[in-house]
């Protein structure tokens, strides 16, 4: 996969709108396949004896035909190699290596493969069964906003969760209990037409929504990709007057001419960043506007992938903007697919581009509280190619940076960086070299340093880890965390709680169907065990 390909892919997969619950069946080659001799070799698909263990584990499956080929075949558990103990005419007997993780164990004799049954390896992460949400959300779910109370109210491009939305569908926004739980409290009607990517809080406590869409609940035309929603979910209206009556209309009024990725509130303004191009507003006293979708007239200013909002929607001109040409100042010469807002209202934001303000910012840059460039950020040439995300840890006072790179600042870094509070990097977090192919799409460190990455990569430093993994603080495996079978799809986020043991609990949400090989519906919670 060459470079444009990957950074297209990776920048599409960030908009946390693929994957969904897409079921792919993987295919295996025949073995006697192109004309090869059978071999009477037969391995039970039965389960083994035990079914489940730790590293070190002697495991016996039922298997026929293998004596003859004792020395010369070899076992594998999910891809690494496991010790053969012993063979005889009705089984075959491995140790779990420990390098292990849950999957499917399977025979080699030459070029042949012989599939058996799943063994599931036991070790210190795992789903947390407790959490309730079993089938989850029937597509991606793009942010979760946690309240104060411990519920949650999830948002992304799916319409139906918990199978509770087979009547009356629950459009891209719904609210579930701290397990998972569906609240019906949250009063939304018909919701948005279109995916929602973040979702955020106003002081008074009405959430913000965004994304890419034009109407939400009866409300049709007079939303772009931005709105306000009152606190039981319903949508933020006011009355204006028009030339020949009142009408109802959205309280916000202002929005993009594209897709919103992630919105940030602070002091209750709103910053937006994505790839857009305009700032729109409807005006509503216009001679012909005759409250009907058709008759509405829409404002627009230039602004180039961020913009702020006063609460009501309009536009904030003390935020990165030219006021000698009436327009946004030039901003990011590409798309913004990540950020993060300081405590002090400097704005960090990641992508693919190489400029801002025509100034050079490659892929990463930090925005003072007025949008200029903030030139204190020691990010030194950034990176050479695109950032999926960037996360913060208060813990560890430290942000990693995950995508599809092989450098930052000029040093080697191989699609994962660490990164100080003033952009220098930490030295002692050092991960493995990824393959050509390999795109880290997401991660998140934990307070208890280590941290969860995931993507579309199958190795990581020559042992198998199937798109999901968890790094110790100087960016190898962690030792026991990494026996979980392999993730299908995608993550989009990532909260860290506690259990009432004190072990950590991490949500997941995104687009994905299956992880260890559980069927999964885009949102599960893994717990750490100490």
């Amino acid at each position: 996969m060459n470079r444009t390909i990957k950074t297209g892919f990776l920048l599409f997969a960030c908009t946390g709108i693929i994957w969904g619950c897409r079921k792919d069946k993987q295919q295996f080659e025949d073995p006697y396949g192109g004309g090869k001799p059978p071999l009477g070799i037969q391995l039970s698909t039965d389960l083994p004896s035990p079914a489940t263990g730790g590293i070190g584990t002697m495991v016996t499956f039922r298997a026929t035909g293998l004596s003859h080929y004792k020395d010369s075949l070899h076992f594998y558990l999910n891809g690494e190699t496991a010790d053969v103990m012993q063979v005889d005419s009705g089984s075959i007997k491995v140790k779990v290596p420990e390098t292990a993780s849950t999957g499917v164990g399977y025979i080699t004799v030459g070029d042949q493969i012989f599939f058996g049954p799943i063994f599931r390896v036991q070790g210190k992460l795992a789903v947390d069964n407790s959490f309730k949400a079993k089938v989850g959300a029937n597509n991606s779910i793009n942010d979760v906003l946690p309240l104060p109370d411990g519920r949650l109210v999830l948002v992304g491009s799916f319409s139906d969760f918990e199978h509770k939305g087979a009547v009356k569908p629950l459009n891209r926004i719904v609210m579930t209990s701290r397990d998972g739980e569906v609240d019906r409290s949250l009063r939304s009607g018909d919701a948005a037409d279109g995916y929602l990517n973040s979702i955020a809080t106003l002081t008074n406590r009405k959430m913000v929504i965004a994304g890419a869409f034009a109407s939400f609940d009866s409300h049709r035309g007079e939303i772009h990709n931005i709105t306000l929603l009152n606190s039981n979910g319903s949508l933020d209206t006011t009355v204006v007057r028009t030339p020949l009556s009142r009408d109802t209309v959205p309280l916000f009024n202002g929005g993009t001419d594209g897709t919103i990725q992630k919105i940030f509130v602070r002091n209750n303004m709103i910053t937006a960043i994505g790839n857009f191009n305009y700032y729109l507003q409807f005006v509503y006293n216009k001679a012909n506007y005759q409250g009907t979708r058709d008759s509405l007239v829409t404002d627009s200013i230039s602004v180039r992938n961020l913009v702020r909002f006063f609460p009501d929607g309009a536009l904030d001109s003390s935020f990165n903007y030219d006021f000698q040409r009436q327009r946004g100042k030039q901003g990011p010469n590409g798309p913004i697919t990540d950020g993060f807002m300081q405590s002090d209202g400097k704005l960090i934001i990641v992508g693919r581009f190489t400029k801002y303000n025509g100034e050079n910012a490659n892929n990463i840059a930090r925005l003072n509280e007025d949008g200029s460039l903030d030139r204190t950020f020691k990010v030194g040439t950034g990176t050479d190619d695109v950032i999926a995300t960037i996360k913060y840890n208060p813990s560890t006072a430290r942000f990693i940076l995950a995508g599809g790179f092989e450098h930052f600042n000029g040093v080697p870094s191989s699609g994962l960086v660490m990164l100080h509070k003033d952009g220098t990097m930490d030295p002692t977090f050092k991960p493995a070299k990824k393959g050509n192919s390999d795109i880290y799409v997401s991660a998140q460190q934990l307070s208890n340093g280590y941290s969860i990455i995931s993507g579309f990569f199958k190795k990581y430093d020559g042992i198998h880890r199937g798109n999901l993994m968890v790094l110790d603080s100087k960016g190898q495996l962690a030792k026991g965390y990494n026996t979980t079978g392999d993730f299908q799809g995608v993550v989009n986020y990532m909260l860290e709680t506690r259990n009432s043991s004190g072990e950590i609990q991490v949500l997941i949400a995104g687009g994905f169907y299956k992880f260890d090989e559980q069927e999964m519906g885009n949102i599960m919670r893994l717990v750490f065990k100490e």
